[in-house]
């Protein structure tokens, strides 16, 4: 499971630069009241180029889904992640 998103990403002496980014989760840490999801970004496909590393809290459900499926679920209901599609 993973997202596919455009994001900008500034680089030096250009400006934003729109990129088309896989967007995976590395590891998921926590208890049942609160988990930290490391998302990694790199570009185009899962083994391409890394762009960038971010950590993004929920809360989980003891009676839902997977807690790496919730973290996804998570993540689609950001702003950040607005238009991110399931890959």
């Amino acid at each position: 499971m993973a997202l596919q998103k455009v994001e900008n990403i500034p680089v030096q002496l250009v400006g934003l630069v729109a990129i088309k980014c896989h967007i995976k989760i590395k590891s998921i840490a926590g208890n049942k009241d609160g988990f930290v999801a490391t998302v990694v970004f790199t570009k185009d496909t899962p083994d391409g180029e890394f762009i960038k590393i971010k950590d993004y809290c929920f809360t989980p459900s003891m009676e839902g889904k997977n807690f790496i499926a919730q973290a996804y679920e998570n993540l689609k209901t950001l702003p950040e992640f607005a238009g991110a599609t399931d890959c």
